[in-house]
């Protein structure tokens, strides 16, 4: 599970959509499609809900969230403390 994947995953929870999320994040909606389809595999639930035009978690995928953003929050404040060192 990479960091960069969370935050796609955290991305996509908020907008609601691969398509608001690629353009936020500036990526393609295959390549953010793939990302959360491999994520999925990997962790072996199903994460989202989807329907024609939105994306909803499911009950593994609100887990997923409340840690993805433990975690996402946990690296940036390392990333900034190193940074506030130089």
């Amino acid at each position: 599970m990479e960091i960069r994947v969370l935050r796609y995953f955290l991305a996509i929870a908020r907008e609601g959509s691969i398509t608001s999320a690629a353009s936020f994040l500036h990526v393609t909606q295959p390549t953010l499609s793939r990302q959360i389809r491999d994520l999925e595999e990997e962790l072996g639930q199903k994460l989202f809900t989807r329907s024609s035009h939105h994306m909803t978690l499911t009950a593994e995928g609100m887990i997923l969230r409340k840690r993805a953003e433990e975690i996402v929050s946990m690296v940036d404040k390392t990333e900034a403390e190193f940074n506030s060192m130089e």
